[in-house]
């Protein structure tokens, strides 16, 4: 899922299309990520 960096909402339009744009006329989108627990073990 992609949400907008300007307004924080989630992408709503499908990704197959060529020119993404939030309703806020933003472009720029990031990509959420898991929270993903790491772990690390030492010798």
């Amino acid at each position: 899922m992609y949400r907008c960096v300007r307004c924080g909402r989630p992408l709503t339009s499908e990704l197959g299309v060529q020119q993404l744009e939030c309703e806020c006329g933003s472009r720029m989108f990031y990509k959420e990520r898991p929270n993903m627990k790491k772990i690390v073990y030492a010798i």
